[in-house]
């Protein structure tokens, strides 16, 4: 195996784990507000076990969103240079 090819296939592992988990956190968010406000409406102790379990979830698919992300824009300024100047105007 060559660079090119590693670096091609941990490019599409971080893009891949990266497209799933920061649409997961959106969604969790969502989830958790509907959750929050259950909780407040009628005070039932399961609503409120639920959302600390889902913060949880949440905070870790957030987390590992953040990591792909910065690791995702190392990969595009060092595997594609060229593109990443013409696409962000730098001189």
């Amino acid at each position: 195996m060559d660079v090119l090819l590693l670096s091609r296939i941990q490019f599409a592992l971080t893009s891949a784990f990266h497209y799933l988990y920061p649409p997961l956190s959106i969604g969790l968010g969502i989830m958790l507000v509907i959750i929050e406000g259950l909780w407040l409406k009628n005070r039932n102790p399961l609503y409120h076990q639920m959302a600390r379990f889902w913060t949880r979830v949440f905070a870790l698919t957030f987390a590992i969103g953040v990591a792909t992300g910065i690791v995702l824009e190392f990969e595009f300024g060092t595997n594609w240079a060229t593109y990443s100047r013409y696409v962000a105007w730098i001189e």
